[in-house]
């Protein structure tokens, strides 16, 4: 019995000196997310961007006595919204509106540089995986004068889309780097996807939709 009490508190104190050797980090985020048609689609004039803010939260284990490397993973929450499409010619003009729901897990490999006791420096790279939670469309239009809009277009639904359905999954990598002054962070990344929002095929035809995402976070780490 005495054994059995002892490799618990043994286990437990490991597990206590594990995860004072990590941190939590919380941040909220300013998202800037770039689509860009790509293949027999290719067209400049159509790309578009939406803008949004994250909830973001991040965990890191340290995966090295000596050096300071560290795994992260987290879950990010995205909201970002925008307009598609700005038409105007004559006594007609239209938008297209588009709002954007996705939950993000983010890995990455990240080293900290210790510039001072109270200041760090943390490149890192990794791979993320993203589910859309909700994605959809809305036109405005207005002609000689006379409003006018249509309802919103889930882009996940078959009723709406047909089998012209957008990939509810992607899969990307990014880059970054956080600076760490005591307590408080200041994060910057960029990455694109693998897996596209949107693709097509059909008789050689060929077309995709991928996206360029750049995030700038404030944070706090505990």
């Amino acid at each position: 019995m005495k054994k059995i009490i002892m490799i618990a508190a043994l286990t437990v104190a490991g597990f206590g000196i594990a995860n004072a050797q990590g941190y939590n980090r919380i941040g909220l985020s300013y998202n800037n997310t770039q689509y860009n048609w790509g293949g027999d689609a290719d067209d400049d004039d159509e790309n578009f961007k939406l803008n949004g803010f994250g909830i973001d939260y991040i965990h890191g284990f340290r995966v090295s006595r000596a050096l300071p490397m560290y795994v992260e993973l987290g879950a990010n929450v995205n909201f970002n919204f925008g307009n598609v499409l700005n038409e105007e010619e004559g006594n007609y003009s239209a938008k297209v509106k588009m709002q954007d729901i996705n939950l993000q897990v983010p890995v990455n490999y990240t080293y900290k540089f210790a510039i001072a006791d109270f200041f760090s420096i943390a490149p890192y790279a990794g791979i993320n995986f993203k589910l859309h939670l909700s994605s959809r469309t809305k036109a405005e239009y207005k002609e000689h004068g006379v409003k006018g809009e249509t309802d919103w277009v889930d882009l996940f639904s078959k009723d709406d889309m047909d089998d012209d359905t957008w990939n509810r999954f992607q899969m990307g990598w990014q880059i970054g780097v956080n600076f760490q002054y005591t307590k408080f962070n200041v994060g910057f990344q960029y990455g694109t996807d693998f897996i596209p929002a949107y693709s097509y095929k059909e008789d050689g035809y060929k077309e995709r939709l991928n996206t360029g995402n750049l995030k700038i976070t404030l944070g706090y780490v505990f």
